[in-house]
């Protein structure tokens, strides 16, 4: 079979473009073509299209989510919205994300829910900065992320704060990712900025928790990379993050509950991070996020299309 990927910058490393990019790798493994749009059998776009598609050939888009903040939803969502409308089938990366969009827009011709993965296979961590950290401290949380006010960055360090003061008083954050929105001078916190993938991982394979509070997220592939180096993850019950983590964590109450309306989400709720009165023992399962049982639905689908 040959795959069109349409809308994926090879070289970004952005949540969609990053999964892209293991999907293709998996995909040519499983013995299938990524091909050019010259020469393809279906179109896998993403989010939205950009190049000229053939109308003869079946497109799949996969989706994110949609813009939901009330000052967005009519522009930003135009050409998402329809190529939604034109795609012989919808991936969804969570039920949440699922849900959203159909209460919006209805039911696509054909929906399925595929949630993101990645290849599995521990690391071993080898950074000596790293393993400093390893050697000083009980406990070690990292976050990660592009950071903006809907990840939560301070309520993640908010966490960790109650976390070090109540249950583990010699434990420090990691925080990951460009643009951090929360900037705190404390000893145990460091700020990383933007990693290589492989030391990301090194520091999920060192670290104890994940904490991930993130407010309506999709299906973060930071949560696959984390629970890949067998790290369990705290979340936020609202948005498909929750899917993902499973057994693999444990998910945090939210002060509202949201039933898919128009909302800011760069303005989330409060969040009471003091619920957390002990964290339990987990024996981290990955096989969930196995990227090849996400190729092998991918294909599934694929085929279903091609063969009406």
């Amino acid at each position: 079979m040959k795959i069109l990927f349409d809308n994926v910058n090879w070289a970004s490393a952005s949540g969609p473009n990053s999964f892209a990019r293991r999907l293709a790798q998996q995909i040519s493994l499983d013995g299938h073509i990524v091909a050019d749009s010259n020469d393809y059998d279906i179109a896998l776009v993403f989010i939205e299209e950009t190049k000229q598609l053939n109308v003869l050939k079946p497109k799949v888009q996969r989706l994110d989510g949609i813009w939901f903040a009330p000052h967005e939803y009519e522009t930003k969502n135009k050409r998402i919205k329809e190529c939604y409308e034109t795609s012989d089938a919808v991936i969804f990366q969570s039920s949440f994300d699922a849900e959203m969009v159909q209460k919006w827009w209805g039911s696509p011709n054909t929906g399925a829910i595929i949630r993101n993965g990645i290849q599995l296979g521990m690391v071993e961590p080898t950074n000596a900065t790293l393993l400093e950290l390893r050697g000083r401290y009980e406990k070690i949380f990292v976050c990660s992320s592009n950071w903006h006010r809907q990840k939560r960055l301070k309520e993640n360090i908010e966490l960790f704060k109650h976390l070090r003061a109540t249950l583990f008083p010699y434990s420090c954050l990691v925080v990951m990712g460009s643009n951090p929105d929360c900037l705190v001078s404390d000893k145990n916190i460091y700020y990383t900025d933007v990693l290589p993938h492989e030391t990301c991982l090194e520091m999920f394979a060192a670290a104890d928790w994940c904490i991930h509070l993130a407010w309506a997220d999709h299906s973060p592939n930071v949560i696959c990379e984390a629970i890949s180096q067998g790290c369990p993850v705290i979340c936020a019950e609202t948005g498909g993050t929750k899917e993902l983590v499973g057994c693999n964590g444990l998910v945090l109450k939210e002060t509202l509950q949201y039933n898919y309306e128009l909302f800011d989400y760069d303005n989330p709720p409060m969040m009471d991070v003091t619920q957390v009165k002990e964290l339990p023992i987990i024996e981290v399962n990955p096989e969930n996020i196995d990227i090849k049982v996400v190729s092998k639905q991918y294909i599934t689908l694929f085929e279903s299309l091609l063969c009406k």
